[in-house]
């Protein structure tokens, strides 16, 4: 039987556990000058992850092994 991975997280509740009044707050941080973008995944990298750039798409070591 399959079941659903989502279905099953949404179902499973932890005691006590009441998160309603919480707010969850995350520094962002621009992208810097020594990082970029891969092409790929879409998560930036620092410059030494780079592991091809061609025609102004980068693609970093993890997607391109």
């Amino acid at each position: 039987m399959d079941v659903d991975e989502s279905e099953t997280a949404e179902s499973f509740e932890l005691p006590g556990a009441d998160l309603s009044g919480e707010e969850l707050s995350v520094r962002v941080i621009p992208k810097q000058a020594d990082e970029f973008t891969c092409s790929s995944c879409f998560l930036v990298h620092h410059r030494s992850r780079l592991a091809s750039e061609k025609n102004g798409v980068m693609i970093c070591s993890d997607c391109a092994a």
